[in-house]
């Protein structure tokens, strides 16, 4: 049967190597004139894999039909060898296929902003084939990225002000050819991923982080005109990606985290002093207010605003009593313990 119009092929290679695919790019070729992949193809393969690059289905057959009349005779064939029409997006089957060739997962490197993207099709046929050991895979490199636990967090909160410290001092934004942004997991696109496969472990961490940035700062648009925020450290989001459920969450998350900040200010700054130290309760009213002028951008962030709270004396020189800082510092890690845990309610993930 010749291949149909369109579409993608996979060549494997002989008994000792793995399989291979090769894609279709219609919008450079003529109808009916398949392409092999640059790199999935390999000419001493024993079966060809075809998938569509677009709209469409084919019948899957194992084993292979033969032909009429034969009992031998293998009817659908490609170069010589067995040609097998998937019913799958060749975007998905390349991603697929790349992460045979790649067991290690050298292509997506740590804090990848593309990883999700760039696993999604895999992660999908993994799932529909029962490729259970690529799945885990793909799945631990996901939540190698999102924290979930709250010293995971503080952790990845620490370099991120690094890299953040790295980029404000070039220029151009740019360290080794890429900014800030292109350098830190991408809240949507990992919402989006977890929320299609069941990955619910790094839901929490990827709606808190987006529940940080504005919905003006788009991932495509910032790209059309990366020197006007990017250059100056500006995070982004692929906001497309997000169906209703996932911005109802994040707006019913927003207002829970608003009510979070707010607490700080009565629960730990608002109380007065138990030794009636004089210019204590002063001192704390101080606090919050210099964290209510000066720390614009944090006070969307409680996790940031009580990790703060629990160092103040390397952020104010006039301080309330030691009795009162210790309090405070117990009350800031408490409160942050009890808001990680909360993160899936915060949210609505339960």
């Amino acid at each position: 049967m010749p291949p149909a119009a369109d579409s993608s092929y996979a060549g494997a290679a002989g008994p000792s190597s793995p399989t291979s695919s090769f894609e279709l790019d219609p919008a450079s070729l003529s109808p009916g004139k398949p392409e092999r992949h640059p790199t999935l193809y390999y000419d001493d393969g024993t079966t060809v894999l075809s998938a569509l690059t677009d709209e469409g289905s084919h019948m899957f057959a194992m084993p292979p039909l033969l032909a009429k009349g034969s009992s031998s005779h293998i009817a659908e064939t490609y170069d010589g060898v067995v040609h097998v029409e998937m019913p799958d997006d060749a975007h998905d089957l390349e991603s697929f296929l790349t992460m045979f060739y790649d067991p290690l997962g050298t292509a997506y490197k740590r804090f990848d902003p593309n990883t999700p993207v760039l696993v999604e099709g895999a992660l999908k046929l993994a799932m529909k084939y029962e490729c259970d050991a690529l799945r885990r895979r793909i799945i631990e490199n996901l939540e190698a990225d999102w924290p979930q636990t709250l010293a995971q967090w503080d952790a990845r909160r620490a370099e991120a002000v690094i890299l953040r410290s790295e980029h404000s001092l070039q220029l151009t934004g740019k360290v080794d050819g890429r900014y800030l942004d292109d350098r830190l997991p991408e809240p949507a696109s990992a919402i989006r991923i977890a929320s299609d496969h069941g990955i619910a472990s790094i839901l929490p961490a990827a709606f808190y982080q987006l529940a940080l940035l504005s919905t003006e700062a788009d991932w495509d648009a910032y790209r059309a005109n990366p020197g006007k925020h990017l250059r100056f450290g500006a995070r982004t989001a692929r906001w497309r990606l997000l169906d209703k459920r996932d911005l109802m969450r994040l707006v019913h998350g927003q207002k829970l985290l608003a009510a979070h900040t707010r607490a700080i200010g009565t629960d730990i700054f608002g109380l007065r002093c138990q030794r009636n130290v004089k210019g204590c309760t002063k001192a704390r009213n101080d606090c919050w207010k210099y964290f209510q002028e000066n720390a614009p951008n944090s006070m969307d962030d409680p996790l940031d605003i009580l990790h703060d709270c629990m160092r103040l004396d390397t952020l104010f020189t006039d301080l309330p009593c030691t009795a009162c800082i210790s309090e405070i510092t117990i009350m800031a890690e408490k409160k942050r313990r009890e808001l990680w845990r909360s993160l899936p309610a915060v949210f609505n993930l339960q």
